[in-house]
């Protein structure tokens, strides 16, 4: 089955803070979207947000980075789903490799009948 979810983002001045950083709510944004798109293709059923796990910013992304978010579901439940999210920033120009593991967090998703009331997520 397809858990899987990525996305490309450039990251813009309004992004980011008075010292060219990207703002965290803009990161976790991102990673919430797109590991809505994960949990929703896996579960076939719409989901919801219902937790945001440890996120760690390991190095700044700065106004310019070129953003890959990947998501991937990692664990099922009966009605939730558990999502790492990857973001990695690449910065052009220089002629090296500069793509690395920006930040990474897992977040919790549940997916939700018509009412929005909580369903069961095949197996």
């Amino acid at each position: 089955m397809d858990s899987e979810a990525r996305t490309l983002e450039m990251v813009f001045p309004e992004h980011t803070n008075p010292l060219g950083n990207a703002f965290g709510g803009f990161v976790l944004g991102l990673m919430d979207k797109v590991g809505s798109y994960a949990a929703a293709r896996r579960a076939k059923k719409p989901v919801v947000t219902v937790a945001v796990g440890r996120v760690e910013f390991k190095v700044p992304i700065r106004s310019g980075d070129l953003l890959e978010v990947v998501a991937h579901v990692v664990k099922v439940g009966r009605s939730s789903l558990t999502v790492q999210v990857d973001v990695y920033k690449e910065r052009f120009g220089g002629g090296e490799e500069t793509r690395v593991l920006a930040t990474r967090g897992e977040l919790v998703y549940v997916a939700i009948d018509r009412e929005g009331k909580p369903t069961r997520v095949d197996a």
